[in-house]
């Protein structure tokens, strides 16, 4: 009796939760496919509070914080790491999906003009890559491309010039608290 009892109250609020789940995951693909990103994050993230382990919306949610890193570019770094952690997650949970892994490979290369962490995450995703795979020349190409036009004059002063916005930006979020109580010191 008491089994049907924790049954009958377990299963709708399982059932409540799925259908929760479903319906951010819909309006967030919603608000992704109109444009609409810094929503359509909101919702996968909501979804990602009922199953952190979704691959899908793990990919989603990077989708969406890669739209906007791309659009505040050169300020996105936030949603840059946001999209990095999404995209990389959905890639640890759905090893097989080669559409994950070529996002997140082109991510990494996208991100490497101004970051050689990425650079060097792209090159451990390609040697971890078989080489008779069906993807494997086609991401060797382009991180070999990426690679030349990272280490060309153009790009190094491309990224000395991104980098003061990077800088003023931390500086202009770094707590005041924190200021005031080093010179008090």
């Amino acid at each position: 009796m008491k089994l049907h009892l924790a049954m009958a109250i377990v299963f709708p609020v399982l059932a409540a939760q799925a259908a929760d789940l479903q319906s951010e995951f819909a309006i967030g693909r919603s608000y992704y496919q109109d444009g609409n990103f810094k929503q359509a994050a909101v919702h996968f993230e909501r979804a990602l509070r009922t199953d952190a382990n979704s691959a899908e919306l793990n990919y989603w949610a990077g989708m969406s914080y890669q739209r906007l890193g791309d659009i505040a570019t050169p300020f996105g770094g936030k949603y840059n790491a946001k999209a990095l952690v999404h995209l990389t997650k959905a890639v640890d949970l759905a090893p097989a999906r080669a559409d994950y892994r070529g996002e997140l490979f082109g991510f990494l290369l996208d991100s490497a003009w101004s970051s050689p962490r990425t650079l060097r995450l792209a090159a451990a995703m390609l040697r971890n890559t078989h080489e008779l795979g069906p993807e494997y020349d086609a991401m060797r190409r382009q991180f070999e491309q990426e690679v030349r036009m990272n280490t060309s004059m153009g790009a190094r002063l491309t990224r000395i010039t991104l980098a003061v916005p990077r800088i003023a930006d931390r500086v202009a979020e770094y707590p005041l608290d924190r200021i005031a109580s080093r010179e008090n010191r």
